[in-house]
């Protein structure tokens, strides 16, 4: 059986000024369904934590080796290696149904693992586990998605004017549940299959903020899923695992948001204590904070490099409630 994770889009003008991601509207029953899911899954998940954090310590030890290898310049140092011994649990991204896809997923995405295009921002390098908490091994073939809002990309005065949903990276031709609803601009997302070893590493950009919401990178997990004869991925085929979202510690948010283009950002800032997604994704035991370093030396213009394993259950098996679709490039 699947269960929806997503929500009904009651009022556009609500969306825009209230929260641009609403809360789901939740029946009793299933309120009580997904809090023993929740509990059930972090059961499992603890059973797993020393496995989890060797898979992301060989994983940080790897790159390092790699490194090691390229001669690097002297004086240059891998600062998030450091983290290699007495990994925080932050590296450890618990599955947690509850948490949306938001409304601006995209159905039939591109098969990539570089989502930057041409964007301004700092590069982020996400490697990215992805671990069966029912025997605690990684999964290989698990297609990860990855959408974000990018810097400066929002404008709500125009969507409310033109009666448009502001999109993670740009602007939608309608919402869910709209005829037609099809997407132009592509930077920002896309998804990519995990490797023989339950890894998949993707290059975005360190998403931006807007109204209500904190940095943060939506992300999409499907097994047993089919391609369409474009290359893209087709959504609506095998069993979607987990839809979630990784968040980032205040402290590198304060560090990028002090460059530009960040800082031609106009809209309130919103702090990682003031979005409630954070609360949905950290309750229960979830951890879904990324473990961030430089990618190289010890500045943000090498870009940074964040680490985190996703725990999902391979029995699970979610809708998409979303009925946007990619269109293809000039549509």
């Amino acid at each position: 059986m699947k269960f929806s994770i997503f929500f009904s889009l009651l009022n556009i003008a609500f969306v825009v000024l209230a929260h641009p991601e609403p809360e789901p509207e939740l029946s009793a029953t299933e309120v009580v369904k997904r809090e023993l899911e929740a509990r059930n899954r972090e059961w499992k998940t603890r059973n797993c934590q020393a496995e989890i954090r060797a898979f992301t310590a060989n994983r940080m030890a790897k790159r390092e080796t790699k490194l090691e290898g390229r001669q690097a310049p002297s004086g240059t140092e891998f600062t998030a290696a450091a983290h290699v011994t007495g990994i925080p649990d932050s590296a450890t991204c618990i599955v947690a149904p509850e948490v949306t896809e938001g409304p601006y997923y995209i159905n039939n995405e591109l098969v990539r693992q570089n989502l930057t295009e041409t964007q301004g921002g700092t590069v982020i390098v996400l490697d990215i586990g992805v671990i069966n908490i029912n025997t605690c091994q990684p999964i290989s073939d698990a297609f990860v998605e990855l959408w974000a809002g990018i810097t400066t990309n929002y404008s709500f005065c125009y969507l409310i004017i033109h009666g448009l949903l502001a999109n993670a990276t740009g602007i939608y031709g309608g919402y869910s549940g709209a005829t037609n609803a099809v997407k132009k601009e592509t930077f920002g997302r896309g998804g990519y299959p995990t490797d023989s070893a339950g890894i998949v590493e993707m290059t975005t950009i360190y998403p931006g903020y807007y109204f209500g919401r904190t940095a943060h990178i939506h992300t999409m997990i499907h097994l047993n899923y089919t391609k369409n004869t474009d290359g893209t991925i087709k959504s609506s085929s095998g069993s979607m695992v987990h839809s979630g979202q990784f968040f980032f510690d205040e402290t590198w948010n304060d560090k990028v948001y002090a460059n530009s283009p960040y800082t031609l950002n106009k809209q309130p800032r919103t702090r990682n204590a003031q979005d409630g997604f954070i609360k949905e994704a950290q309750g229960n035991g979830y951890n879904s904070f990324a473990s961030l370093g430089y990618l190289s030396g010890s500045s943000l213009s090498t870009g940074l490099l964040g680490y985190i394993t996703v725990g999902v259950d391979p029995k699970a098996d979610y809708a998409i409630g979303n009925q946007n679709f990619y269109g293809g490039t000039g549509l």
